[in-house]
């Protein structure tokens, strides 16, 4: 038999469930055989490897709760994960993610990013794929730069007016993609058309709908936390983020500097808060995507291909 009394077992397995307090003390076990038939010796002095055991005092937690920042120590004190507590890109720095605004080279790849809604603003966010290679996850990518945007009221093809005048400012007609919100996006009005298909009706074209699996949310920003990590750029020669905000064309009260920076989760659902999201959730959307940066000869390339191909086919089917 054992040398301890099922009592103290009982503790033990409250104390391992969250049950009960036993200020930390430390235990030992040697199973004889498999459970549930085991036998368990156990020591609060000493265990046969000769390791002294012993707990630790209220006093000495407290001193090492001391030590940690405020989000950290309601993690281990009170069980809330600091991921989804405070704000949700704690990565962020005034000094380091926001440049000064410049006119964006017509080669790097231009793309934009939408959060359509219908009683209220819509958010259209304006990006640029630089050649500056970078790493995501030990994937080759490239640094992005948000250099505009606009918070649009009115009717689509108001909304789309307003994208083309942007654009044409800056020396662009169309761009590699739109990424929609699915959600929106094939959302059905009472009169059966969607985002998508009144803004392809506007004649906004390359629209590419948001991933939006179980989970997504969480991973889009795991995925925008490694974009806002600072790497180094052969080409550049320079450290920089592998995403930037322009400091005019996306600051402002309700622009995407400030949401960005406001973004946070809400500690009682731990999921993001609703203020300050859409902003985000243009970021995010861009994030899932990974795009590569692609110049403007190598699509050029890449269409004349298809279009070779395309001939070949035809030919071959005369025959």
């Amino acid at each position: 038999m054992s040398d301890f009394d099922d009592d103290a077992l009982d503790d033990e397995i409250a104390v391992i469930r969250g049950e009960i307090w036993d200020n930390c003390r430390d235990w030992c076990y040697k199973c004889d055989i498999s459970y549930p038939e085991n036998e368990v010796e156990r020591t609060t002095t000493h265990c046969k490897c000769g390791r002294v055991l012993g707990f630790i005092p209220r006093a000495g937690i407290n001193e090492y709760l001391k030590t940690l920042d405020p989000e950290e120590r309601e993690s281990r004190e009170k069980g809330v994960w600091r991921h989804l507590s405070g704000l949700v890109y704690k990565e962020l720095d005034r000094s380091l993610h926001i440049y000064e605004d410049f006119p964006i080279p017509k080669s790097w790849m231009k793309i934009e990013s939408v959060d359509p809604h219908d009683a209220r603003e819509t958010h259209w966010l304006f990006g640029a794929v630089s050649p500056e290679e970078i790493e995501i996850f030990g994937k080759k990518r490239n640094r992005i730069y948000w250099y505009d945007s606009l918070l649009l009221k009115g009717s689509v093809e108001d909304i789309a007016k307003n994208v083309r005048s942007l654009r044409a400012l800056h020396d662009y007609s169309e761009p590699k993609a739109v990424v929609l919100d699915r959600k929106m996006g094939e959302k059905t009005q009472m009169e059966g058309i969607s985002w998508e298909g009144r803004l392809g009706e506007a004649k906004i074209g390359h629209i590419r709908l948001s991933q939006s699996a179980p989970g997504d949310v969480e991973l889009g920003h795991k995925i925008v936390r490694a974009y806002l990590t600072a790497q180094y750029s052969a080409l550049i020669q320079a450290t920089k983020p592998g995403m930037l905000f322009a400091k005019k064309g996306c600051g402002g009260q309700k622009g995407p500097i400030r949401y960005m920076f406001n973004y946070q989760y809400d500690p009682d659902t731990q999921k993001p808060k609703e203020e300050y999201k859409d902003w985000p959730d243009c970021v995010r959307y861009v994030a899932l995507e990974q795009f590569v940066y692609r110049s403007p000869e190598d699509e050029a390339g890449i269409v004349a291909g298809i279009e070779d191909r395309m001939k070949a086919a035809y030919a071959s089917r005369r025959r």
